[in-house]
């Protein structure tokens, strides 16, 4: 499938002044793309306006025609009002868990809004911390359930050890597998941004939380780009604390090292080589990662309609916004 030639829109500042992005080496780093440039931008796509007036909501509210404006409001989305439906046995591979909003079937990935307001976002929570299970949104199922990972018939599970954080996924977001990113020279790996949420409590699997953005890491896992956003609970403790980057070293020190770490080497229990990073391995700031937002926001947008067919060929669910 084609794809249109973008430029970044501009990203709404949170009010603190931009910072430039800090460099944290590792010992027995594996080699990796050269550090990117000062003043470093994403050099392709922004978001393509694509008006979708006409498709209001039960609240009465239209889709915007920007990037911005799209679900840069809760609308009538309210995180207390999912429920999660199991079907199947847990531990097989029939397990699933289904989502709907108030009484209406929702797809986690494409109904639930990326933003949930001008500075915080969305995640949904796949892999709780301190658990090793692999739970990930099934994106080639009707609506999206969530499931557990399988290979060959055989679930899968993390063998390198507990998740040291809460793991998930952003609503509304997808890594184009036709688009090379000018930044770290692969392609997208054909799934929504995947979040890192460092707070203080364990989140449950199918959990919506609203999060501020802190930075990414640009992992480069088996040739594809696999963006590592790092974000934190709005109603963590640490939360007022954390604002960029330069905030986890300071009240964290060393959870970017480690994190990193967990990253590069997690698959070496499989019997498979070390991850790379591109960047110079740089965990880039709060603005360099909300341009990387805007950008996947705006693939999964050109694209939502045959990523829900790709799901669902004969049947597409309605969005809730």
């Amino acid at each position: 499938m084609p794809r249109p030639t973008r430029k970044l829109a501009a990203v709404p500042e949170a009010g603190a002044s931009e910072q430039s992005a800090k460099r944290t080496k590792t010992s027995g780093a594996v080699a990796t793309a050269a550090a990117p440039p000062s003043g470093l931008t994403i050099k392709s796509l922004s978001v393509r306006s694509r008006s979708t007036k006409g498709a209001a909501s039960s609240g009465g509210m239209e889709r915007g025609d920007s990037a911005v404006d799209l679900c840069s409001f809760k609308g009538n989305f309210q995180p207390t009002k999912m429920d999660g439906k199991s079907s199947g046995a847990p531990h097989t591979l029939k397990y699933r868990v289904s989502f709907t909003h108030g009484s209406k079937t929702i797809s986690p990935w494409h109904d639930i809004p990326y933003r949930a307001s001008a500075k915080t976002y969305h995640m949904m929570c796949e892999i709780p911390k301190w658990t090793r299970a692999k739970f990930e949104v099934a994106t080639k199922e009707v609506n999206n359930p969530i499931k557990q990972d399988e290979k060959k018939g055989v679930l899968r599970t993390y063998k390198h050890g507990d998740m040291l954080f809460n793991y998930g996924f952003m609503p509304q977001t997808w890594e184009d597998p036709g688009h090379v990113s000018a930044d770290t020279g692969f392609k997208g790996d054909d799934d929504p941004l995947d979040m890192v949420e460092v707070g203080c409590r364990q989140m449950r699997s199918g959990e919506v939380a609203e999060v501020k953005v802190l930075g990414c890491l640009a992992m480069i896992d088996d040739g594809e780009t696999d963006w590592k956003v790092f974000c934190i609970r709005v109603d963590d403790p640490l939360a007022a604390l954390l604002n960029d980057v330069e905030d986890l070293d300071k009240e964290l020190p060393g959870l970017v090292d480690t994190m990193r770490e967990w990253f590069r080497t997690y698959k070496l229990a499989e019997g498979k080589p070390l991850n790379a990073f591109a960047l110079g391995e740089q965990c880039m700031d709060r603005r360099y990662t909300e341009k990387v937002i805007q950008e996947t926001h705006g693939m999964w947008r050109d694209s939502e309609q045959e990523l829900r067919r790709l799901a669902a060929p004969e049947t597409l669910a309605s969005p809730i916004l």
